[in-house]
């Protein structure tokens, strides 16, 4: 299976924002059968939370510009993120580290044969 994951990144190396301060994610297409994962583009959103205030509308349109995202990796997510990413039928993770290391992270516990990340019907 392949499954698409963003990485709230400001760098495009890094795990390094919250996901409600995220103007950028990072995203890669992890393909489950060869276990290889490789980094197709970024994308740029309008974060949710401003000055730490956020509405459902906000976390709303960051889900749509990550359209087709089976996971999200940021280096913290709050609860009410985390509910609403998950009512969405998307896997969040904090994982603060570099890109490459949450890649191998994921990849090492194989994360899709424990939860299926959810998605197990969209390939």
């Amino acid at each position: 299976m392949i499954y698409t994951l963003a990485f709230a990144s400001n760098d495009g190396e890094n795990v390094n924002e919250h996901f409600g301060s995220a103007r950028s994610f990072t995203i890669a297409e992890l393909d489950t059968d060869k276990e290889d994962c490789e980094i197709t583009e970024q994308r740029e959103v309008t974060p949710p939370c401003q000055g730490g205030f956020h509405e459902t509308e906000g976390f709303a349109q960051v889900i749509k510009q990550l359209e087709g995202a089976d996971v999200i990796v940021a280096q913290r997510a709050g609860p009410g993120a985390k509910k609403y990413i998950s009512e969405q039928g998307i896997k969040v993770y904090e994982i603060p580290l570099t890109i490459e290391q949450a890649i191998c992270l994921l990849m090492e516990d194989k994360c899709w044969e424990v939860d299926k990340w959810l998605s197990h019907t969209k390939n």
